[in-house]
């Protein structure tokens, strides 16, 4: 048992500085359904779990207010996107997100 477990989906990209940033689907043992969390690193080979830091959560309401999980990360024209899975598992959908620097 722990802060994060059942992890899932990783996607690692590289930072402008150099480093490492993971994001990635978990859940607690408290029976929170999967959220999306980070972890950073410098090297690619350590690295420090960044929970409440990833950047995006569940919303106020709608497709994505219980759970978003199953993150995928990438870089298109100077940009970094994220599609994501919002409730049940995407059945109400899935999403795009911008990240607003990296």
């Amino acid at each position: 048992m722990g802060e994060a477990q059942a992890f899932s989906r990783p996607t690692v990209a590289q930072r402008a500085d150099g480093g490492w940033d993971m994001w990635f689907s978990y859940r607690d043992d408290t029976g929170t359904k999967y959220r999306i969390g980070r972890a950073t690193s410098r090297d690619g080979r350590e690295w420090a779990l960044r929970l409440e830091d990833a950047g995006i959560g569940v919303s106020d309401e709608g497709w994505d207010s219980e759970m978003v999980e199953y993150p995928f990360v990438f870089d298109h024209r100077g940009e970094r996107y994220m599609l994501y899975c919002g409730n049940g598992y995407g059945e109400t959908g899935f999403g795009i997100a911008v990240l607003a620097e990296h």
